[in-house]
């Protein structure tokens, strides 16, 4: 499935599959004993997303841009979830960003950027 090879890049691989069908974050289990699955789900729109499934796009979406050395931002998200540019889903996002802020998946790439120019990294980075 080319998903995996030396240089480490396959699950960079998957995350965008992911992103660019705007399907639901890639589901993964660890067992000691049964090793690691990694369930994938079927394209399905925002809206129908579970607040759980959006706040785990929002994660992987905010590793995955660190990981190509950028930062998220609200309209990073918009399009990775199909979103238009409308007031309606632009308040959605700013939200879900602030949501998952305060949950602790992500934080503020620069805490003294205004509103407009806010970008986002993984909680870890």
């Amino acid at each position: 499935m080319h998903l995996c090879e030396e240089q480490g890049s396959g699950w960079d691989i998957v995350v965008a599959s992911c992103e660019a069908f705007h399907m639901a974050a890639p589901k993964v289990e660890s067992d000691e004993g049964l090793g690691t699955s990694v369930t994938l789900y079927s394209g399905d729109s925002y809206s129908r997303m579970k607040k759980a499934e959006r706040r785990e796009a929002v994660y992987w979406h905010a590793c995955l841009m660190y990981a190509r050395d950028d930062s998220m931002g609200n309209q990073s998200l918009r399009e990775r979830f199909g979103l238009s540019d409308s007031r309606k889903d632009t308040v959605a996002i700013s939200r879900l960003i602030k949501e998952c802020c305060d949950e602790g998946l992500i934080k503020d790439e620069d805490e003294d950027a205004g509103d407009k120019y806010r970008r986002y990294i993984p909680y870890w980075a």
